[in-house]
């Protein structure tokens, strides 16, 4: 998905939360990290090209499917799970379950709108697959 749209999807989702929570920590925190978590790009880019961060060439280099190396090191069901375990049986922490929240909802929103191999958003399987953007996202 791009950029736009997490923003908007946060923006809805986090209102949502906030209606059922009444708290503005798992509003804000649900909203930085349902865009956020996209951060791993970026060290992604600079991994991939070594070169300083040109915002035109970053944008074309996803959405355009140029680049081929992706940890994603973010976008992880292993990663989420952990969190989610954390957040809600441990924690207990209003930031933590904001930020659980937002990236899951992110996850979740790209595994259907992405498209990726079913197991693409499985970091060891990236992992085994050598980060290879090609195999995540086949088409």
């Amino acid at each position: 998905m791009k950029l736009k749209q997490h923003i908007t999807i946060s923006l809805f989702f986090s209102a949502f939360l906030f209606a059922i929570s009444k708290s503005w920590i798992i509003f804000t925190s649900s909203l930085i990290s349902g865009v956020l978590i996209d951060i791993d790009r970026v060290f992604d880019y600079f991994w991939e090209y070594r070169k300083r961060l040109v915002i035109k060439d970053f944008f074309s280099a996803h959405y355009n499917r140029k680049a081929s190396f992706g940890s994603l090191i973010f976008h992880s069901w292993e990663l989420l799970f952990s969190l989610n375990i954390y957040a809600f049986f441990i924690s207990g922490n209003s930031w933590i379950i904001g930020i659980t929240i937002g990236f899951t909802q992110h996850v979740v929103l790209d595994q259907i709108f992405n498209k990726p191999n079913k197991w693409g958003y499985f970091f060891f399987w990236r992992l085994k697959n050598n980060f290879s953007l090609k195999k995540m996202l086949p088409n």
